[in-house]
C-alpha cells in the first residue's frame, strides 16, 4: 500500500486549518488519515480544534519542522510510515515553515519507503498579501514558489482589481502552479482536492523539482540568516476566564495598535463567552472571525507577532 502525503502550507492566518477541517467535514478524506500538526508557540490551538475529529494527530510544538524540530518531524514521519496503520498523511507546517525544506524531507523518504508526495498546497490570504510579503518575504516567497497549487483565501473581501494584482504578483514568483481564486465556501471539498491533486502529481515528478537540492540528512545544519524565526515571538495562555463577544471584539480592535502591542500578525483560540457557550476565534490584522464551538476543559489563547509587548498582553487577557 502506497501512503499518500499531502502538505498544507501557508503563512500565519492564511486558513490552513480551516481548509483541512473543510475537507474532513465534507468527508473528502475517506481513507484513514494521520495529521502531523506543527504549531508555532507553546500553547496548542489548531491541534485542539481538530481533536474532535476521528483522526490521529501527532503534534510537534514550539519549533519549526523544517529546522529546529526537523529530527522530531522526520522520526515521527518514519514511525507513521513504518506502522502501516494509515493510508494518508496530512502535514500542516507552522506559518513560518519553509515549504522547500519540508518537500525535501518527504522526497528523501520517498526514495526508501512506499509513500507518494501528492498535494503541495500553499494557502495565501489576499487581504494581507501586500503587507506580509513586504515584511516577511522570506517565508511568503518560499511557500509560494514551491507550491503546486495556491489557494487564495478571503477573496470575497477584495475587488477584482486587487485580486488581479495579487494573482499577477504570485505568478511572477511561481509560473506553473494552479491559482484558485474562488471563495472556498463556493467550492466543495471534492472540487478543491481535485484541482490540487492534478498539480500534486506534476510537482512530484523529478524534473519539476530540479531546482531543489534534495540532499538531506538528520544532522544537517540550517543557516539562521537564511531562515530567521527569531523575528517572531509567541505569547499564549490557558485561562478559565469568560470573554463576552463584545469584549473579544474590543480586545482585537485594540491589538491593531502596533505602538502599544507590537506587530500582531495572528491570534487564535477558544474561550468561554458566558456560563454556557464557547467560541473559537481567528484574528489577522484586518479580519476577525468568531464562531460557536463545543465546550472545552479550559480556554486557550495564542498571539503571534513581531516585537510583541507580552506584559501588556498579560493585562488585556
Amino acid at each position: 500500500m502506497t501512503i499518500q502525503i499531502d502538505i498544507f502550507s501557508g503563512f500565519f492566518g492564511a486558513g490552513k486549518t480551516t481548509l483541512i477541517k473543510k475537507l474532513i467535514d465534507e468527508n473528502v478524506y475517506s481513507k484513514k488519515i494521520t495529521l502531523i500538526e506543527n504549531e508555532f508557540g507553546e500553547i496548542p490551538i489548531d491541534g485542539a480544534f481538530l481533536k474532535k475529529y476521528n483522526i490521529e494527530i501527532k503534534e510537534i510544538k514550539a519549533g519549526c519542522i523544517c529546522c529546529s524540530t526537523v529530527i522530531d518531524f522526520t522520526n515521527t514521519l518514519r514511525e507513521i510510515i513504518k506502522s502501516k496503520e494509515t493510508e494518508r498523511i496530512i502535514i500542516e507546517p507552522s506559518g513560518v515553515g519553509k515549504l522547500s525544506e519540508i518537500v525535501k524531507i518527504v522526497k528523501k523518504l520517498e526514495e526508501d519507503d512506499d509513500i507518494h508526495l501528492n498535494l503541495v498546497i500553499a494557502a495565501v490570504d489576499v487581504t494581507m498579501y501586500e503587507e506580509f510579503t513586504e515584511l516577511f518575504s522570506e517565508f511568503y516567497g518560499d511557500q509560494i514558489s514551491h507550491a503546486s497549487t495556491i489557494l487564495l483565501s478571503r477573496t470575497q473581501n477584495v475587488d477584482d482589481e486587487e485580486l488581479g494584482k495579487v494573482v499577477s504578483k504570485i505568478r511572477e514568483i511561481n509560473e506553473t502552479a494552479s491559482i484558485v481564486t474562488t471563495p472556498w465556501d463556493d467550492l466543495s471539498g471534492v472540487e478543491l482536492l481535485g484541482l490540487s491533486e492534478a498539480d500534486g502529481q506534476q510537482i512530484s515528478r523529478d524534473e519539476d523539482l530540479s531546482a531543489f537540492d534534495l540532499e538531506f540528512d538528520d544532522d544537517h545544519d540550517h543557516d539562521d540568516d537564511d531562515h530567521n524565526h527569531d523575528i517572531f515571538t509567541s505569547w499564549g495562555i490557558e485561562t478559565p476566564k469568560i470573554f463576552p463577544v463584545i469584549k473579544l471584539k474590543s480586545i482585537f480592535e485594540s491589538l491593531k495598535d502596533e505602538a502599544v502591542f507590537g506587530k500582531v500578525v495572528r491570534s487564535k483560540g477558544k474561550v468561554q463567552i458566558d456560563t454556557v457557550n464557547w467560541v473559537e476565534f481567528d484574528f489577522v490584522p484586518n479580519a476577525l472571525e468568531i464562531r460557536a464551538s463545543e465546550p472545552d476543559e479550559i480556554g486557550r489563547i495564542t498571539v503571534i507577532g513581531h516585537d510583541l509587548n507580552q506584559a501588556i498582553l498579560d493585562t488585556v487577557f
